[in-house]
């Protein structure tokens, strides 16, 4: 008899796998981003910067440490805090491509996380905050920031947008790897099966034929043992 296979709870620990991996990414990666960040903030006096640093980062390293929190705890928290990172960078530089391509990496996050409905909704929340900042930057009640400290003709802000693409770009990379690994592991492990189910029937069936190729003989024995009591009764006495 075949086990059973307990789709829902490898489906789980894959998606544990993907969260503790992007976490451990976005702390030990995103070091580098924020050790970067925090120089530049606190040459140029950007204080502002400073902060929100300290806490996103601060966010992250918490999530990674409190494994004892539930799973959707620490998942919507790992995407909040991405979220916030998108919005953050919205607000500073405007609808350039790095903060549209954050909040679709979001988006794809949560639906590896989570699933359809979660991601479903966070997806619509990108869409509304996108025009939010929009609307705030458009009528003047928030402005895009134009500081040195997104200048791109200074090269120590390559460094620091460099350093954040990789975290961004290894979370998203890494949790692919995770998935197709699965998969293919899961393809492998059913063709494994089918060839050991084709065995069985190929094993079956060379049983059936040979009790069938017996009954056929003991039947013939039978007859055979039949008739020679029949030719025995018909001789005379």
């Amino acid at each position: 008899m075949w086990p059973e296979r307990d789709v829902i709870g490898e489906t789980r620990r894959l998606r544990l796998q993907v969260l503790n991996t992007s976490l451990l990414i976005a702390v030990v990666v995103g070091g580098l981003a924020f050790a970067r960040t925090l120089t530049d903030a606190i040459d140029l006096g950007a204080w502002r910067v400073v902060v929100i640093a300290v806490v996103m980062y601060a966010g992250f390293i918490a999530l990674l440490l409190a494994r004892r929190l539930s799973y959707p705890v620490r998942a919507l928290g790992f995407l909040g805090l991405l979220y916030l990172v998108g919005v953050i960078a919205f607000l500073s530089v405007g609808y350039l491509a790095a903060p549209a391509l954050l909040f679709a990496g979001q988006s794809v996050l949560a639906s590896v996380l989570f699933g359809r409905r979660v991601t479903l909704v966070i997806l619509g929340m990108n869409v509304l905050t996108l025009l939010a900042v929009g609307a705030l930057l458009s009528s003047g009640l928030a402005e895009v920031e134009t500081t040195t400290f997104y200048d791109p003709s200074v090269f120590a802000n390559w460094l620091r947008v460099t350093a954040i693409f990789a975290v961004f770009a290894s979370i998203a990379v890494v949790s692919v790897d995770v998935l197709t690994t699965h998969l293919h592991q899961s393809l492998r492990d059913q063709a494994e099966l089918i060839e050991n189910l084709k065995g069985a029937l190929q094993l079956r069936d060379e049983a059936d034929r040979q009790r069938r190729e017996a009954e056929s003989q003991l039947r013939k024995e039978q007859e055979r043992e039949r008739s020679r009591h029949s030719g025995a009764g018909d001789t005379p006495r």
